[in-house]
């Protein structure tokens, strides 16, 4: 089966009644924190999964651990009893919360971002947690899912094998490739943030298809990898070069940190569609007024990739993040490709 994942950040306000629970095959509910070996308890409006799982009892739900403030996963794993004793606070958090299973979102194993904590070992440490993790909740039951959010930049991904293979996919059942956040505050120039394919030389390489085809020369296999989409864009604001025909490796005043989430741009594009653009060869949409770039996916792009997920034979998609959408357009445009005949 194609899964259809959406994560949903309980710091957001998001309401049962707008989760296209009847679409989506899984739900990633974010973020726990780690407290050492522990699980923080304080997860936000965590106390309202029943009512999802009421709501939608087909639905998978999984908790998903870390996130960009992922500073405690490096000394977690560090060794052996750490990584048994993190292993059964997950498989106890699980057990309370009746979850499903676990997606462990670490930015990122064996690279140092924003003052979090890597070490050289963060890789085979990682492995060897999944290793213990997988043991013990297969003790307790064989349906409990583990996937792992990873980076789609080729040097986010080597940064996470062991001996040149990526070793730690055979313990997941989901792959999770973050396909967005592509282009940002850290690259000089405009470019599309959530891009399916690679669209120039120019900076314009990195691409969902890229990381797909790392993952699978590296022998993780097709059915395991779930592709990126994005609720939200990137924005490039007071381009310093305006006379340029394209709005692709601009230079601008203020580079790509500022987001604007789907619920916002979706009315700002019918207003205004003559700043409405498609890239064919990124298959990508970005919007451009000679001033302000917005790179996003929309339900154009999420067909594209819905159509990729499937002659690739992947196994599915996923969004960040469920609130960003209250009306869910990316989600139903997914949807119906993917079960398109």
């Amino acid at each position: 089966m194609t899964e259809l994942v959406a994560y949903l950040h309980g710091r957001h306000e998001w309401q049962v009644e707008n989760i296209p629970g009847e679409r989506l095959t899984m739900l990633n509910y974010a973020f726990a924190k780690l407290n050492g070996v522990a699980i923080a308890d304080n997860v936000p409006n965590i106390d309202r999964i029943p009512a999802i799982k009421a709501a939608y009892p087909e639905l998978k739900i999984n908790i998903s651990i870390g996130g960009w403030a992922a500073e405690d996963f490096s000394d977690a794993v560090a060794t052996a009893a750490n990584r048994e004793r993190l292993a059964a606070n997950i498989v106890k958090f699980v057990q309370d919360y009746q979850f499903d299973g676990v997606d462990l979102d670490w930015e990122y194993p064996g690279v140092d971002l924003s003052g979090i904590k890597a070490t050289p070992q963060d890789a085979q440490n990682f492995e060897a947690f999944l290793q213990e993790l997988r043991r013990q909740l297969d003790a307790v039951s064989k349906a409990y899912i583990i996937s792992a959010a990873v980076g789609a930049d080729q040097e986010l991904l080597a940064a996470m094998a062991v001996n040149g293979e990526y070793g730690y996919a055979a313990y997941l059942d989901y792959v999770n490739v973050m396909s967005y956040d592509l282009r940002g505050s850290w690259t000089e120039y405009t470019g599309h943030q959530a891009n399916l394919f690679s669209y120039s030389s120019i900076d314009g390489a990195l691409s969902a298809d890229q990381a797909v085809q790392d993952l699978l020369q590296h022998g993780v296999t097709a059915e395991k990898i779930v592709v990126g989409a994005a609720a939200y864009s990137r924005d490039w604001v007071g381009s310093d070069e305006p006379s340029l025909p394209n709005a692709l490796h601009r230079h601008a005043q203020s580079v790509g940190s500022q987001t604007t989430p789907y619920l916002d741009l979706k009315p700002l594009i019918a207003d205004q569609p003559e700043h409405y653009f498609w890239d064919e060869t990124a298959q990508a949409p970005y919007y451009f007024d000679g001033q302000t770039f917005r790179s996003f996916d929309d339900p154009r792009s999420l067909r594209a990739k819905a159509d990729y997920v499937k002659h690739q034979n992947l196994g599915g998609l996923m969004l960040w993040e469920l609130s960003l959408d209250p009306t869910a357009d990316l989600i139903k445009a997914a949807h119906d490709q993917l079960n398109q005949s």
